[in-house]
């Protein structure tokens, strides 16, 4: 069913509707709490508290093929509000490495490997301001459009991909100086994480 179907359906109280509407976003609206608190458990939590507020506020939803910018502008608010009072920003833990090892295919070396790149990301990550880290979550975790990411975060379009730019220059900065610094100390020659970015 289209979304905006039902979107209409959920405004006249069908709790179907809502329950598709609840499937197809949870496991995005999940990673993206849990990127922002790095806790399973209370993510579960925000991701629960934001649904009920986008079921008893979808009325106010004046357009509705914006759903889910709407829907992730509550979300990330209530993720970063209740971050900021558990006084953490970004997860310690990582979402693939958790994956990954739930991958039989995959060996252990990769696995390793995996889990190195996206722990050396998210310490890098860390590093950024909460503006530029909720660029890139949404951006590349989630895959919302810049347009869409503007909505969530109410600025410009050009905001966003400046700030994007800047995260991604910072990113790269970091892992290169990294690199550079492992070459020196003789651990090799380093890791190319930067290389995507």
């Amino acid at each position: 069913m289209e979304e905006i179907e039902l979107i209409r359906k959920v405004r006249e109280g069908d709790k179907e509707a809502f329950g598709a509407l609840f499937e197809r976003y949870k496991v995005q609206a999940i990673r993206t709490v849990y990127l922002i608190t790095g806790d399973q458990y209370r993510s579960e939590d925000i991701v629960q508290e934001a649904f009920v507020k986008c079921y008893l506020s979808i009325h106010k939803l004046r357009n509705p093929e914006q759903f889910r910018a709407w829907f992730f502008r509550i979300l990330t608010r209530l993720a970063w509000r209740n971050d900021v009072r558990a006084k953490r920003m970004v997860p310690t833990e990582d979402i693939m490495e958790v994956m990954n090892k739930k991958a039989d295919q995959i060996s252990l070396e990769n696995i390793y490997l995996q889990s190195e790149t996206q722990r050396l990301l998210q310490g890098e990550i860390e590093k950024l301001g909460s503006e530029h880290q909720m660029i890139l979550i949404l951006y590349y975790y989630n895959e919302l459009s810049v347009k869409e990411i503007a909505k969530v975060v109410g600025c410009l379009e050009g905001t966003v991909k400046s700030r994007l730019h800047t995260a991604r220059g910072q990113l790269k900065k970091a892992l290169i100086a990294r690199q550079e610094s492992k070459v020196e100390n003789g651990e090799g020659e380093g890791y190319e994480a930067y290389r995507g970015i």
